[in-house]
């Protein structure tokens, strides 16, 4: 009886584990300095000015200001 509690406190915590994992995989987006309403991923260029996209998006965007 033992055995088996500590099998299944092992399988939960295991599986709380790996949850949590998953949750924190973000995908960071990279804005453009000059163009803010330009979002990518990191080492992207701008499609208006052809500089990098260096500045870290804190706010999730809409799909409306997305641009390619």
């Amino acid at each position: 009886m033992k055995n088996l509690i500590i099998v299944a406190l092992i399988l939960v915590l295991g599986s709380c584990n790996s949850a949590k994992n998953e949750s924190t995989k973000v995908t960071q987006s990279y804005s453009c300095p000059m163009h803010p309403e330009i979002i990518g991923k990191e080492g992207e260029k701008c499609s208006d000015c052809g500089m990098d996209l260096t500045e870290p998006v804190t706010q999730k965007p809409d799909s409306k200001s997305l641009k390619k």
